[in-house]
């Protein structure tokens, strides 16, 4: 990813027509709004507390904010935006068989923990995964004959590769209200009567059977309970600790924040004094913390913003469409995928998930032509 989007952004720079781009990118207020952030978090070095090889490296993380505006500004004819989304869904079919391979022992697996995950690790692997079922789920509706069961097929593998083979709660928990949101979307109040249906057979499968595999999922109730800071920490009781101890921080810095990469030096001054269990910790796990406590409500408003502009975007490409919904639904679900997913990680902080995010909502959002936008 790192290597298209260094070619991508040669090409842009290479290839002119200046005005034009900075047009689109003008009349759309996602793309503005992803600038706005990126730079503020530039204002927020200025009054952090660590050194400026540190602030600035920080920042860097967070250049991946300028994929949106940069790909809406180019990304302007259909074929070629349908084309990148074609490419995304090529490309985590190629990982749920590879994940299948691993599991029925084709491909050579080397077990830690995870499951049967292909990249870079068990969240980001379930993130992607549970994405790729909603739109193939989308695709299944839209469909007709043989293709029509061809995608549900894959929507049901991709659910089990997730729930049983890739054990990261966090794409398990996206998945859930990916799957929720879909129902709606596709059924309205009808599929309030088919989901109260299918919560109550998995529940009675569940508590019922006991040859069924209990998911990491089904263990954070115990974890919290079971959770000692001294003699025995667990995965969810360090994240309630990393959650609380981040709210401290922001009631220190409430309306601006302690600046841009200033979370890990403050949490570690916070944790010598409470002595908590890690005194290393280099984000909270939780994008909306992070950003509280970098930017303070300054930059959680513009972040909320910042998801917000895009779900009310993707209501008017449906509109300019006037057609069964494709960019318009797709960017629905990958504003929920980051959303849910950022109160478990730091998403926009993460290479692969945020470049994730800001690639493909760049090319949905490409979708939208205002139409006081003339070329």
């Amino acid at each position: 990813m790192s290597i298209a989007m260094g070619f991508f952004v040669t090409a842009w720079m290479l290839s002119g027509n200046y005005l034009e781009k900075f047009k689109l990118i003008k009349n759309n207020c996602a793309a503005i709004i992803s600038v706005a952030l990126f730079f503020l978090y530039a204002v927020g070095m200025f009054y952090s507390s660590v050194s400026w090889d540190d602030r600035l490296s920080w920042w860097m993380k967070y250049h991946k904010l300028l994929y949106i505006p940069l790909i809406i500004s180019v990304l302007t004819v259909e074929e070629y935006r349908k084309l990148a989304i074609k490419a995304f869904l090529a490309g985590m079919l190629m990982i749920l068989a590879i994940s299948y391979l691993k599991w029925l022992g084709v491909v050579p697996h080397k077990d830690i923990g995870q499951g049967y995950f292909v990249f870079k690790g068990r969240i980001a692997h379930n993130i992607f995964m549970a994405y790729t079922m909603y739109l193939t789920l989308q695709l299944a509706i839209q469909s007709s004959g043989w293709k029509r069961w061809i995608w549900i097929a894959v929507s049901i593998l991709a659910a089990i590769n997730i729930i049983f083979l890739v054990n990261g709660r966090s794409g398990q928990v996206i998945m859930l209200v990916l799957f929720i949101w879909f129902c709606w979307e596709a059924w309205r109040w009808k599929s309030v009567q088919l989901l109260t249906l299918l919560a109550i057979v998995i529940a009675g499968f569940y508590f019922i059977s006991n040859d069924l595999p209990k998911g990491r999922l089904f263990e954070i109730k115990q974890e919290v309970m079971n959770h000692d800071p001294n003699q025995a920490p667990t995965s969810s009781g360090i994240r309630l600790e990393f959650y609380k101890n981040s709210v401290a921080l922001i009631k220190q810095n409430p309306f601006f924040g302690g600046g841009t990469g200033s979370f890990e030096n403050e949490y570690r001054l916070l944790a010598e004094t409470q002595k908590t269990v890690s005194t290393y910790v280099p984000n909270p796990h939780n994008e909306f913390l992070l950003t509280g406590q970098e930017l303070g409500i300054v930059g959680l408003l513009l972040l909320g913003a910042f998801f917000v502009i895009p779900w009310i975007l993707s209501y008017r490409i449906d509109a300019i469409q006037k057609k069964m919904p494709a960019e318009g639904y797709a960017l629905r679900g990958l504003v929920l995928t980051l959303v849910v997913g950022s109160l478990f990680n730091s998403l926009l902080l993460d290479s692969g998930e945020g470049k994730f995010y800001c690639v493909l909502a760049g090319v949905l959002l490409s979708a939208y032509q205002p139409k006081k936008y003339h070329k």
